[in-house]
């Protein structure tokens, strides 16, 4: 119950659900309007580096771009590859990671709101990510990689966004796995 508190507090699950449990969490609604929430295993040589530029995005505006309608192949598209995404992150299989994290749901429209993105997500490539991502509705991009690539990622990211005279904070996390603590 204070977990959908919570969600109805903050308005998205998908920030809630895993700063309370931890670990990578999915959540959805079900036909009463009450949250399944389902832990996805994360492996452990996978590392999620984000690039938080120094300008906003606002929520509205990322909505803005996308469309009202989508494609039926384009749904088939983003269904298919979650299935990779999660087996990916559960196995650790860089493979499936690079080709899992496509998206033609909100990425192709979100991507020119976010001045350096190609040349960030290929500087993230060229340093050994898997791929890289929009974290949300954006400007904070995501990368995975691996630990031996993980310093390299992080500088190419820095520098790549430096080029534009963005400042960025780049940073290489951890998984949370034990989630919010009561003191």
């Amino acid at each position: 119950e204070s977990m959908e508190m919570a969600i109805a507090i903050e308005g998205h699950p998908d920030n809630v659900v895993p700063a309370l449990l931890g670990g990578c969490q999915l959540s959805v609604a079900d036909h009463n309007h009450r949250w399944q929430i389902c832990e996805i295993p994360w492996h452990q040589d996978i590392v999620p580096v984000v690039a938080i530029p120094d300008f906003e995005l606002s929520t509205a505006e990322a909505r803005s771009v996308l469309p009202s309608h989508y494609t039926r192949a384009d749904a088939i598209f983003n269904t298919a590859h979650l299935g990779l995404l999660i087996r990916g992150l559960e196995t650790g299989q860089g493979d499936w990671l690079r080709f899992a994290i496509a998206d033609k749901i909100h990425q192709p429209y979100r991507q020119s709101l976010i001045q350096g993105y190609d040349a960030v997500r290929q500087a993230a490539l060229d340093a050994g990510a898997y791929e890289l991502a929009i974290s949300g509705a954006g400007p904070t991009l995501l990368a995975l990689t691996d630990p031996p690539h993980t310093r390299r990622v992080v500088s190419a990211m820095r520098e790549a966004w430096r080029g534009y005279n963005i400042g960025v904070d780049v940073r290489s996390l951890a998984i949370d796995t034990q989630g919010a603590k009561v003191t």
